[in-house]
C-alpha cells in the first residue's frame, strides 16, 4: 500500500512540473502585447499599429497577406458597471454607425444584427454588420465589454474568406486579452514657452 502512494505521489509531481515547464515555456509563434495596464498575444506574423492618445489606447492588427484586420478601442478612463449602456450609447453606437455610412458610401447596402462573443473571460456584446462590396462578402463584428472597469471594444473585419483564415488570430487576441486596473494617466504636453517680443 506504501508503494503504491509513493507511485501516485511521483506522478502527480512529474505532471505538476511538466504543467508548470510549459506554462513557462515561451511560445515560438505568438507576441506578447503589454502596456498600460492591457496585455494580449497575438500571432507572428501581424503587425501592431499604436495610435492610441490621452483617452484610449488604439490599435489596429494587419498581416500584409490578408484584408482582415483586427481593431481596438480601450478606453483609459475607468466605467462603473451602471454606466456601461450610457458610455455604449455615446462611444460604441456612433462608432457602430460610422462604419455602416463607411459601407454604404462604399456602395454596400449592410445587414445589421445582434451578436454576442467572449472578451477577456467574459460575455461581451457585440453587432455583426454584414455586406457585399464588389461581389464579394465580408463583415465587420464589433464586441464591447467592461473589463476590470475600462470599455473595452474590438473589432474584427474584412471579407468573409480572409476572416475565417484569419480567425484563430480572432480568438487568441480576445480570450488573451487582460486589463490590470486602471490605466496610468498619459503625462500631458508641457506648454512650449515663447521668448517675449
Amino acid at each position: 500500500m506504501k508503494s503504491l502512494q509513493t507511485i501516485i505521489y511521483l506522478f502527480a509531481l512529474v505532471v505538476t512540473c511538466a504543467m508548470l515547464a510549459s506554462a513557462q515555456t515561451p511560445k515560438p509563434d505568438v507576441n506578447h502585447y503589454d502596456k498600460d495596464g492591457l496585455a494580449f498575444d497575438y500571432p507572428k506574423g501581424w503587425s501592431l499599429e499604436d495610435s492610441s492618445n490621452a483617452d484610449a489606447q488604439q490599435m489596429v492588427l494587419a498581416r500584409p497577406d490578408s484584408d482582415a484586420q483586427i481593431k481596438f478601442y480601450i478606453h483609459r478612463n475607468s466605467i462603473k458597471a451602471e454606466n456601461l449602456e450610457k458610455a455604449r450609447k455615446s462611444l460604441v453606437d456612433p462608432y457602430i454607425d460610422g462604419i455602416v455610412k463607411t459601407f454604404e458610401r462604399m456602395g454596400a447596402h449592410p445587414e445589421r444584427s445582434l451578436a454576442s462573443s467572449e472578451i477577456a473571460g467574459g460575455k461581451a456584446d457585440g453587432a455583426k454588420l454584414v455586406a457585399v462590396l464588389e461581389g464579394e462578402p465580408g463583415a465587420a463584428e464589433i464586441y464591447w465589454a467592461l473589463v476590470e472597469g475600462r470599455l473595452v471594444v474590438l473589432t474584427f473585419f474584412g471579407p468573409d474568406k480572409a476572416m475565417k483564415r484569419a480567425n484563430p488570430a480572432w480568438d487568441m487576441v480576445r480570450t488573451t486579452l487582460t486589463i490590470q486596473g486602471e490605466a496610468p494617466a498619459q503625462p500631458k504636453p508641457s506648454p512650449k514657452m515663447t521668448p517675449a517680443p
